[in-house]
């Protein structure tokens, strides 16, 4: 449930699973047999990536056997099934990436909420009634230039962390704090074997060269070189 980059790799890495890692490991059962959906209640998956990658993406899931449904709101959840309006689809295992809810601390701070239950903050973070309180990460929804909210992923949280930190410093000198400005570093989705999209500033790539470009990306990132040379 959720066609965002979390369900799309995950939908991506049991399509691959079912069909070609465990296809040959059982003598009665045929792993490739198994029924994969993705349930998005947006029009597409991957609203938040150029829409052209989409449409590859879901093309190459689908070419893992994963059946793609947009615009289906789980309306229940319960042992063995799924509802979807009216709708009862057996399911043994249901893996959630739509998303989480909010803390519950949200509703104590006193502030404006969104649907969703985030806090309202202004441009610096604090919230309007009381600068003295920073918020960032998931609890905080905070627009960007052009009115849409900024996205609930890991980079952002880590620069609004250190914003909330240089902010809360400059409020305890008596200095006037600075509006929040989020950099984006572009977003990535692996889609099973050797496939995958990358959105980076005006960059748009797919297939094998993404899933290269991902894959550079990500041990990058990991500490040590012993780490980065056995990954």
């Amino acid at each position: 449930v959720g066609g965002g980059p979390t369900g799309v790799e995950l939908a991506g890495a049991i399509g691959e699973i079912s069909r070609y890692t465990l296809a040959r490991d059982f003598r009665k059962i045929d792993p490739s047999q198994t029924r994969i959906i993705l349930v998005d209640a947006g029009k597409r998956i991957l609203a938040a990536f150029d829409e052209r990658l989409a449409r590859r993406a879901a093309r190459d899931l689908e070419e893992l056997g994963v059946q793609i449904w947009n615009e289906s709101r789980v309306s229940d959840i319960g042992k063995g099934y799924v509802s979807i309006g009216q709708e009862k689809i057996e399911a043994e295992t249901v893996l959630w990436a739509a998303g989480v809810e909010p803390s519950p601390l949200a509703r104590f701070l006193g502030g404006a909420l969104d649907r969703s239950g985030r806090v309202k903050v202004s441009p610096d973070l604090s919230l309007p009634h009381d600068p003295s309180v920073f918020v960032a990460g998931d609890l905080a929804y905070l627009e960007d230039a052009t009115g849409q909210p900024l996205p609930g992923l890991a980079p952002l949280a880590m620069q609004q962390g250190t914003h909330a930190g240089k902010g809360i410093l400059l409020r305890i000198q008596g200095r006037p704090t600075h509006p929040f400005k989020y950099w984006d570093k572009g977003m990535v989705a692996t889609i099973g074997r050797r496939k995958a999209v990358v959105q980076i500033g005006k960059l748009r790539l797919s297939g094998f060269p993404a899933w290269v470009m991902w894959i550079g990306i990500h041990i990058y990132y990991l500490i040590g070189f012993h780490n980065k040379l056995i990954v």
